[in-house]
């Protein structure tokens, strides 16, 4: 398998570096992430930092694992090493001749790439942490603590809300998603009642109802809650967007759940290709560690609540 580093250089603009694949090449004419082949006896740091200086003369500072992905074409297996690149010297131009674009995140479908990059690009319109919302009683203290979490940044929610009537629940539902439109934050409903058509924009599946699914539901964001590899290749053969994998730690939450470990997740992620959110016993403080053992980010009920 050909073990290939892709970069996703992103300047203060938030705009994403795209270069045009010269017409001979696998894959030709379609745009691309730069990169290129790991050699023998390099890292993926160092073939990373190899490849931009000859493709693009620019020296990077700093780069962060994103996601990792095996493909399979009729003509070629791949692992992609994905990094993202915030930091560099020089100005970035095609030195092979290559058309180069800096594009906005949501502009990026609006190129036609490789079929391997679909989950680079998902993965690209994720946050690095998901707020799971806790069960709360009082109505008045759930919308505040949701608007508290909105002003601080939150651009990924789960409503989990177990314990509420249907009629509760669709009423929270509602106002919830009025004000992740308004804050431009994505919003994923766990187990939401049939006739509440705000399913059919977002839905997040239990474990158990991920295993009884035989097709994708028809919904436009997808995610799926997963405890072991079984569940994490039927996320994958279902195509879900992404997943959250869990616990990696104790938590007060799930007490009876036994905690896996980080060699564990890290193992796991490596099977299956899409963005993963480590789940238990998490906070912010654990994202860059989460992300170097190939998490998207970590995903959180109190340690996301803010206070």
């Amino acid at each position: 398998m050909k073990h290939i580093v892709v970069a996703i250089i992103r300047d203060k603009n938030n705009k994403i570096l795209i270069a045009q694949r010269a017409n001979e090449q696998h894959q030709g004419g379609k745009w691309e992430f730069s990169g290129g082949k790991v050699e023998a006896g390099e890292t993926a740091q160092q073939a990373l930092a190899r490849e931009l200086d000859e493709e693009l003369g620019i020296h990077i500072t700093t780069a962060t694992p994103l996601i990792q992905i095996q493909h399979h074409y009729a003509d070629i297996s791949i692992f992609l090493d994905v990094f993202e690149v915030n930091k560099w010297q020089g100005e970035a131009h095609g030195k092979e001749g290559q058309p180069i674009r800096w594009v906005m995140p949501n502009e990026l479908n609006n190129y036609p790439f490789p079929a391997a990059n679909k989950p680079i690009l998902q993965a690209l319109t994720l946050p690095d942490s998901c707020l799971i919302t806790p069960e709360i009683d009082d109505e008045n203290l759930f919308k505040q603590g949701v608007l508290r979490c909105l002003d601080n940044g939150i651009k990924l929610i789960q409503y989990r809300a177990k314990t509420l009537s249907k009629s509760d629940y669709i009423r929270r539902a509602t106002w919830l998603s009025q004000q992740c439109k308004a804050h431009q934050c994505r919003l994923v409903l766990n187990s939401p009642p049939d006739n509440l058509s705000l399913s059919l924009q977002s839905l997040h599946l239990t474990s158990y109802q991920l295993l009884a699914q035989n097709t994708r539901p028809n919904v436009t964001l997808l995610s799926a809650a997963c405890h072991n590899e079984v569940e994490l290749k039927k996320a994958q053969e279902l195509a879900i967007d992404f997943v959250f994998l869990s616990p990696i730690q104790a938590t007060s939450s799930h007490p009876e759940a036994k905690a896996r470990g980080w060699e564990w997740f890290r193992k796991a992620v490596k099977q299956v290709n899409m963005p993963v959110y480590a789940l238990g016993g998490l906070g912010k403080g654990d994202i860059a560690l989460a992300r170097s053992n190939g998490a998207q980010g970590i995903a959180a009920i109190s340690q996301l609540w803010e206070k």
